[in-house]
């Protein structure tokens, strides 16, 4: 399968299922199944955000991936500094599988006497990235939060800055289909007085913190 991560049998389900959810059309229910099935059996590797969610990239080709979000119920690995109001390379569309996702998109304007700055983020080899400091200074403004629950979808579009949260000590999970644009680079909204440049690596989630949750998800 073009671009996939080695040679599992879910891969074929993973590519439906991606070209179903870029499209906005429904997912197809026994796919999304074994999809997850097969996660449970053939982990990949999980990968923690920085703000606090699991990554596992699940397929993917030139065009784009599929990716499924988890939030533990647990305690959640975090950076340092956890700045969540990004944007992205890529558009986004997510169905939310369980729980309830609160979906914020924010406005970010430039402005020299804003409060905050961005950061462009460049991304090294394995999951290293590095946030460096520009000069565009900005001001931001929250708008009214989306909440998702299972069974319904968000999406947001390359360049729109957003941030998605869970409840601490809920769980929740998102399949996420991302189609690529030509965007150079995604930006972070970081604080004023912020450094120059901030290191970040990526930790690995053991597979025991992550198989149970994907135990649960197909029994839902």
């Amino acid at each position: 399968m073009a671009g996939g991560r080695g040679d599992h049998a879910w891969q074929s389900l993973a590519a439906a299922l991606w070209e179903a959810l870029r499209g906005d059309a429904p997912l197809p229910g026994r796919a999304l199944h074994g999809l997850l099935r097969g996660l449970a059996a053939e982990p990949p590797e999980a990968v923690w955000h920085p703000t606090g969610f699991l990554v596992l990239t699940v397929w993917r080709t030139e065009e784009g991936a599929l990716r499924l979000h988890l939030w533990p119920e647990g305690p959640r690995e975090r950076g340092t500094p956890c700045w969540p109001v990004h944007d992205h390379v890529w558009n986004l569309r997510s169905q939310v599988l369980c729980g309830e996702v609160e979906s914020r998109a924010y406005e970010v304007v430039d402005d020299p006497r804003g409060e905050a700055v961005l950061y462009a983020v460049g991304y090294g080899d394995g999951r290293r990235s590095c946030m460096r400091r520009s000069a565009r200074r900005v001001r931001v403004r929250a708008q009214a939060p989306q909440r998702v629950g299972a069974g319904e979808r968000y999406a947001v579009a390359a360049g729109e800055f957003h941030a998605s949260t869970v409840a601490v000590g809920d769980l929740a999970a998102t399949l996420a289909a991302t189609v690529d644009t030509p965007r150079p680079w995604p930006w972070v909204v970081g604080d004023g007085d912020g450094p120059a440049e901030v290191p970040v690596e990526r930790p690995l989630a053991e597979p025991s913190r992550v198989v149970p949750i994907l135990r649960r998800l197909t029994e839902r």
